[in-house]
C-alpha cells in the first residue's frame, strides 16, 4: 500500500453514546477517576447535519484522558437510539483503552461497585510488545469494553 498523501494527525477525542449521562459519569468519573471537564446540553441544525440523524438534542460530557485527549459523553434526548449488545469480536465494536499504576485496586473498587469485568482477574501478558503488561477487559453501564492495563514495574 503507497503512503497517502494527506493523512490524519493526533486523535482528537474519543465519543461514547450512552443511554443515561449522570449513571455514565458515575463510572468514569466517579470508579475510574477522569476529570470532568464541562458538560451541558445542545441542540444546533450544524450537528443535525453533521450526525445525520435527523434533528437531534444532547447531553453531554466532556472527560480529560491524561496524555492529551478527551473522552465526550452523548445522551441523545432526541432521537432515542436503541442499545447494543456487542461482544469484543463483533464487527464494529470498539474498546476504550486506560493505563492505570493501581491495577488490583481499580479492579476491586469497579466489583464492588457491581462493574462486570471479561476475565475473573488481569491477565499478565507473556510475550510480545506489550510483554509483562497487565490486563483486564471491564464493561461499562452501556456494555462498551474499557480494558484496563498497567505497565511491568521498571527493572533495576
Amino acid at each position: 500500500m503507497s503512503p497517502v498523501a494527506v493523512a490524519v494527525g493526533k486523535l482528537n477525542h474519543v465519543s461514547v453514546t450512552v443511554a443515561d449521562l449522570d449513571r455514565s459519569l458515575r463510572f468514569y468519573e466517579g470508579l475510574l477517576g477522569l476529570r470532568l471537564t464541562g458538560s451541558g446540553e445542545v441542540a444546533y441544525p450544524h450537528l443535525d447535519e453533521i450526525i445525520g440523524v435527523g434533528p437531534t438534542r444532547i447531553l453531554w460530557a466532556e472527560l480529560d484522558v491524561p496524555g492529551g485527549t478527551m473522552l465526550e459523553l452523548f445522551q441523545y434526548v432526541e432521537p432515542t437510539g436503541s442499545p447494543l449488545e456487542q461482544r469484543p469480536c463483533d464487527p464494529g465494536a470498539v474498546h476504550i483503552c486506560l493505563e492505570t499504576d493501581e491495577l488490583d485496586e481499580l479492579v476491586e473498587r469497579l466489583r464492588s461497585a457491581g462493574v462486570r469485568t471479561r476475565s475473573p482477574a488481569p491477565v499478565r501478558i507473556p510475550f510480545g510488545d506489550w510483554e509483562g503488561f497487565r490486563a483486564i477487559y471491564a464493561v461499562d453501564p452501556d456494555g462498551v469494553t474499557v480494558e484496563l492495563v498497567e505497565r511491568p514495574p521498571m527493572a533495576g
